[in-house]
């Protein structure tokens, strides 16, 4: 630990009062790591960082990552109260302050840039931001995007806010230790461990499940890009019982005759009648040909399993057999529940926690996507219209749900039973007293005759009916 290191411990207190110390031991396991014990202020370094990043730049896994980090990027972003809580000036002045934080993190980057670093980190095995305070107003937080995969971790931190918990290591750091370790606090760093778990306090990257099935992928690839770039026989001719002389004579013959040639090979050779060990041609096959021989089916069966260990559908990294229309939007919204939805989540709660509650101490307000609550529209509306012929809900009140202003008449207020009764009330009566007929031209249609007003829809011209209890008389004079 520096000379900045140790000064860092006096901006905040120790542990906080009254905080209780826990009597069991964080990942016990890993000080037993090659039968070494391993000291808890040791840092511990993330596994194979190098392999992963080479592994992150195939087209299999680039196109995993890709599936899962564009369409997040490409999402509208805000921060808005929590919910439940009324916005009021003070709630809008942090909202402001952090929206302008967020759009422009460090001179560098923006919010998209340090979003789609921190994606593809996560997914590699480990995500990380460092976060410093300013003494700006307007922009008091200042984020970088961090590799995550250079973070080691002190496996005894005790909690304290000022006590060490990462380190990075420069040069991605193996057990024997780096040249240069750079200390960081707990509110220094946003760490983000995809598939957390207690065992280790690493998380479990994607590319690291995926990590033995790319290898051989990539070995699979390598295999079969040598045969088809260096051409080689598939077979072996076999001449049976036969001396040099015959093998020579027989390779001379192919080899004018038959190479290049089109022919039909015709050959005899002598032996013993019926004997197959020392009569005739026989052929024997080295290696499978064709599609065999390039062994598809096989990699497709690690393409599969690649695309689950993304949390993606197989036709997602372009395996799209036996693919329709009703299977393929099946597999989108697969997607984006189990991969796309939770990953967003898991950095906006990052985001919200450690930066604008933890070191902004604004805890009113969140970071949130939009978008990321998407609906089956064909699925939602006949559930609307169970509501409403239910009598449950009214025309406004589903149109508050969809985002819409309520109508500007009376029916959005009634619920089914009542616009029923109403209708079937304006079909007895055969008058209709409705104002939005009510004439242009002071009540008069260009011919001169009565518009709008109460109408007459079924009474017998001649004889002056079509009155409904005291109603007035349809068409005026």
């Amino acid at each position: 630990m520096g000379l900045t290191d140790f000064f860092k411990g006096f901006r905040r207190k120790g542990r906080p009062a009254k905080a209780p110390e826990r009597d069991t031991r964080s990942y016990p396991q890993i000080f037993q790591l090659g039968g070494n014990q391993i000291g808890a202020r040791k840092a511990l370094p993330k596994p194979t960082p190098r392999n992963l990043r080479y592994f992150a730049k195939t087209p299999i896994a680039r196109r995993a990552i890709n599936s899962i980090k564009n369409p997040i990027t490409m999402l509208e972003w805000e921060v808005c109260p929590l919910p439940d809580i009324e916005a009021n000036a003070e709630i809008k002045r942090q909202i402001e302050v952090v929206t302008n934080c967020l759009m422009r993190p460090n001179n560098d980057d923006s919010f998209h840039t340090l979003i789609e670093s921190l994606i593809e980190d996560i997914l590699c095995g480990a995500g990380a931001v460092e976060i410093q305070p300013s003494g700006d107003l307007l922009r008091p937080l200042w984020m970088w995007p961090v590799d995550g995969l250079t973070i080691q971790i002190y496996p005894g931190w005790s909690g304290a806010p000022n006590e060490v918990r990462y380190a990075q290591a420069i040069g991605f750091g193996t057990y024997t230790g780096s040249n240069q370790i750079i200390d960081l606090r707990n509110d220094e760093l946003i760490y983000i461990r995809p598939n957390p778990t207690s065992a280790t306090p690493f998380g479990i990257g994607s590319l690291e499940i995926a990590f033995d099935w790319i290898s051989r992928f990539l070995a699979t690839a390598e295999y079969v890009g040598n045969i088809a770039s260096n051409q080689r026989p598939g077979i072996m001719i076999d001449l049976g019982d036969v001396g040099a002389e015959d093998v020579a004579s027989f390779r001379t013959f192919w080899q004018n005759e038959v190479e290049g040639q089109g022919r039909v090979p015709i050959v005899g050779f002598p032996g013993s009648p019926g004997d197959p060990k020392t009569r005739g041609v026989g052929i024997e096959r080295l290696f499978p040909e064709g599609d065999d021989g390039m062994y598809l089916k096989y990699q497709e069966f690690l393409i599969r399993i690649i695309a689950a260990a993304f949390d993606l559908s197989p036709q997602n990294l372009s395996v799209e057999a036996d693919v329709n229309r009703s299977t393929a939007e099946v597999a989108e919204d697969r997607d984006w529940n189990g991969a796309i939805k939770p990953m967003a989540r898991l950095i906006q709660a990052h985001i919200t926690r450690d930066a604008i509650h933890g070191l902004l101490g604004f805890s009113q307000i969140q970071l949130k996507f939009k978008g990321l609550e998407r609906e089956d529209e064909e699925a939602t509306s006949k559930i609307y219209k169970t509501y409403y012929e239910g009598n449950a809900i009214t025309p406004d009140e589903i149109r508050e749900r969809l985002g819409m202003k309520p109508s500007e008449n009376a029916w959005g207020k009634m619920t089914y039973a009542d616009v029923q009764i109403a209708i079937s009330a304006a079909r007895g009566s055969k008058v209709v007293d409705d104002k939005d007929l009510e004439n242009e031209n002071g009540g008069r249609s260009s011919g001169g005759k009565p518009r709008g007003g109460n109408r007459d829809l079924g009474a017998d011209p001649g004889s002056g009916s079509g009155r409904r209890g005291g109603g007035k008389r349809p068409g005026g004079d």
